[in-house]
């Protein structure tokens, strides 16, 4: 790797999936199209950074549907056009059998398709609807999936291939909030959008739990500006959309979204 990839990765992990990347794009510029496992937003900025340093290849992000968020890096050589790139991803649907609004979460579908041995690389976007929910995954597990996935949490489920066009994706709408904060720090951000204490938010970013702008930080006084986005594991997103002056008091008056 050259030296602003090192630089841009911050750790081993970074730099090993850095390399991993650069040797696809080294077969796309010998004439192979090739796909990189599902990557989160971290990863793909990575991705990118990669792919723009070669001008004899064609690459995009896909993950499925338009506002995927888990993504793969398509690279081909430079003489693919661009609509004839396969992403390789396969749409699942997972159906508790119980007619009943289900309770199952998220973290119930991914845990119970990990648990049949499948890696998280290999799994996009998992979609919770009230009474279903929609996997993408990479094309080669359809077939083992639809076989294999019989129970999520205490619920069966019925676990079937769908087109794309039978995808349900969900419409999130992002919540205004506006408050006033002591400052721009990130942990005090965190706090107020997500209506916890300085010390619970100082908690999530030393856990690593929290990205700006798609990159891990644990540094609880980092300034947080204007259209900064930030990716809270198990909170959602925010995006510090103004900061408007200060109040009598001297604190910052602040609009946040938050979906």
């Amino acid at each position: 790797m050259n030296q602003y990839l090192i630089k841009l990765t911050v750790n081993t992990e970074e730099r090993y999936l850095a390399g991993r990347l650069d040797d696809l794009a080294q077969k796309a510029l010998q004439g192979i199209s090739v796909t990189s496992d599902f990557l989160d937003l971290r990863q793909q900025v990575l991705g990118e950074a990669v792919a723009v340093q070669y001008a004899d290849m064609v690459w995009k992000m896909d993950g499925g549907y338009e506002s995927a968020e888990r993504k793969r890096l398509l690279l081909a050589p430079a003489w693919v056009d661009d609509d004839a790139m396969d992403n390789h991803i396969q749409y699942i649907q997972i159906k508790p059998t119980d007619r009943k609004k289900t309770s199952l979460e998220h973290r119930d579908y991914l845990g119970a398709i990990l648990n049949l041995g499948i890696k998280r690389e290999k799994i996009g976007d998992i979609l919770v609807q009230e009474q279903e929910a929609y996997c993408l995954v990479d094309a080669s597990l359809t077939d083992y999936l639809c076989r294999q996935l019989e129970r999520v949490g205490r619920s069966r489920v019925i676990t079937s291939s769908i087109e794309i066009e039978e995808l349900c994706l969900p419409q999130p709408k992002p919540v205004p909030i506006n408050c006033t904060i002591s400052s721009l720090r990130l942990d005090a951000v965190l706090a107020a959008a997500c209506k916890i204490s300085r010390s619970e938010a100082a908690d999530l970013i030393e856990g690593g739990r929290v990205q700006i702008n798609h990159q891990i930080t644990e540094k609880t006084a980092v300034s947080v500006k204007e259209n900064d986005l930030l990716s809270v594991r198990g909170q959602g997103r925010i995006r510090l959309e103004a900061v408007e002056g200060l109040s009598r008091k001297g604190r910052c008056r602040v609009r946040l979204s938050k979906w």
